[in-house]
């Protein structure tokens, strides 16, 4: 329903359903009764846009999808009666609901209109607040108010800040001279003083005696002894012993500019990072470990492939979309059928079950597991009495939510007589799914599949074959079914077992 530019589309949800002949006519009148159903619960939720979309099927149903059936004019004339008059109430409810749902449908798309430029705007800002980082732009002093107005005004702006730091810093006592000569590598006179050597008499004497012998430094491991660079030559060593045999004092280098400028200095060299011992390296902070809150919700989606995903979009909560609604089930339901089905999976017979739940708040809830009269073999299953899987779903008024069945001896998958058998599931109701159990397929235990709308769809109405058959790649070239991703496994749902066997 929300359409490929984001705008809500009615008539995308409510299109005609093509009829297959192959379905017989009571299926067609449980489609429609089911419809009106989700219209009676919708219209008590007070949700008018899910109740109009309702309504529109049921006529379109009714109005060119049931009377085109082979067996319709065969049909009995009370129904005929029954429908048409439930299709007039149908009709003058639209009307009515028509008003407040195109002002609800325009509140809907402003909003998501409002919303889509908030984004390109927020994507614009970001971009230029990236490029003024790339640019570093120079920014104004600390204690400068930085104006873009007039020259008067920024005055005006800038004249009473700087007079409120000048109350504030004359309320503050002056420190004492001599604290700040303490405080202070410059002197009592700052930087307007002129540079005094240090009053003493006493002179510095450098040692005329040089002891050239290795030094040697302590370190953690062993003792490394550290050379002097250049050759190990006597003449070498005596002229750089005789030109630092000089005494030299501070006059003179008051008097001299070369002092210390014609010796050569010292050269040691330190080869490795161990030449500096006794380090004392501060210790690296631990790693933080981060916090890392439980993001899995008490109902959690059923993924089976790593690019399945919940989408499925809705602007406010009542707003359908042509995806279907949500899915739940009981995180136990397949070990229980599982358990039903124990005796006939040890002698590898298919086992199936019928799945019935309830609609609430959009979401559909599977609270029934039905096990009827059925007929096995190794590779098939088929139920033999449908009319009682229909009464008990009329009786506890329950949606038919789809089938689940085992594969003894396969892998996890639909084989064409799956497809046809979940063809008639999921024109019942689109939310139908089929769940296969495969105990023996080490990769995957299960999978809970749906045929894609309109591709498989199209192509199993259109088949004609019967048993095991290859199909046709629908017109799109997708697939033929696909892993559910609207799923999810409830483990708060309760659900009970009704073996009808």
């Amino acid at each position: 329903m929300i359409s490929s530019t984001g705008r809500l589309n009615i008539a995308a949800t409510a299109q005609r359903l093509d009829v297959d002949n192959r379905i017989p006519l009571r299926y067609y009148y449980r489609i429609a009764d089911n419809i009106l159903k989700q219209a009676d619960i919708f219209r008590a939720e007070k949700n008018i846009i899910d109740l109009y979309v309702m309504l529109l099927r049921f006529s379109g149903l009714v109005s060119e999808t049931i009377p085109s059936h082979r067996d319709y004019r065969a049909s009995l004339q009370s129904q005929k009666v029954y429908l048409k008059k439930r299709l007039l109430n149908a009709l003058n409810e639209l009307e009515e609901l028509k008003p407040a749902v195109q002002q609800k449908i325009n509140e809907i798309n402003r909003r998501y209109t409002y919303q889509s430029n908030s984004l390109q705007q927020s994507a614009v800002k970001n971009q230029s607040l990236t490029y003024h980082s790339m640019t570093k732009a120079v920014r104004p002093a600390a204690r400068e108010f930085n104006y873009n107005g007039p020259r008067a005004q920024q005055f005006s702006y800038s004249k009473p800040m700087e007079e409120q730091f000048r109350r504030m810093s004359l309320n503050l006592l002056r420190p004492k001279e001599e604290t700040l000569s303490k405080h202070s590598i410059l002197g009592p006179n700052g930087l307007y003083g002129q540079w005094q050597p240090p009053k003493t008499n006493i002179q510095v004497q450098y040692p005329s005696n040089i002891d050239l012998t290795p030094i040697e430094f302590p370190s953690l491991q062993q003792p490394i002894e550290y050379k002097l660079p250049g050759k190990n030559d006597h003449s070498n060593s005596e002229t750089e012993a005789s030109s630092m045999e000089s005494t030299v004092t501070i006059d003179n280098c008051e008097n001299s500019q070369k002092c210390h400028m014609d010796e050569p200095l010292p050269m040691i060299s330190f080869e490795e990072s161990e030449t500096i011992p006794n380090i004392t390296r501060q210790p690296s902070p631990p790693p933080v470990l981060a916090e890392v809150q439980d993001l899995v919700p008490a109902i959690s989606p059923q993924v089976t492939e790593g690019d399945c995903r919940i989408d499925n979009p809705s602007t406010d909560g009542l707003v359908p979309s042509e995806s279907p609604l949500q899915l739940h089930i009981a995180t136990t339901m397949m070990e229980s059928f599982m358990k039903l089905a124990k005796s006939n999976t040890e002698r590898n017979l298919e086992t199936c079950g019928v799945l019935a739940g309830s609609l609430k708040n959009r979401k559909f809830f599977v609270t029934a597991l039905i096990i009827p009269k059925q007929e096995s073999t190794s590779d098939s299953c088929q139920t033999t009495n449908e009319e009682e899987i229909f009464d008990v779903q009329d009786t506890k008024s329950l949606f038919p939510l789809g089938w689940i069945h085992t594969h003894p001896t396969q892998s996890c998958f639909m084989s064409s007589i799956d497809l046809h058998t979940h063809y008639s599931y999921q024109i019942m109701l689109p939310e139908s799914v089929a769940i296969v159990m495969a105990p023996r397929d080490s990769s995957r235990k299960h999978g809970i599949f749906r045929l894609t709308t309109p591709g498989g769809m199209s192509v199993i109405r259109q088949c004609q074959k019967r048993g095991f058959h290859p199909h046709v790649q629908p017109p799109d070239g997708g697939p033929l079914y696909n892993t559910c991703t609207d799923v999810y496994m409830n483990p708060d749902l309760n659900f009970e077992v009704i073996d009808l066997r």
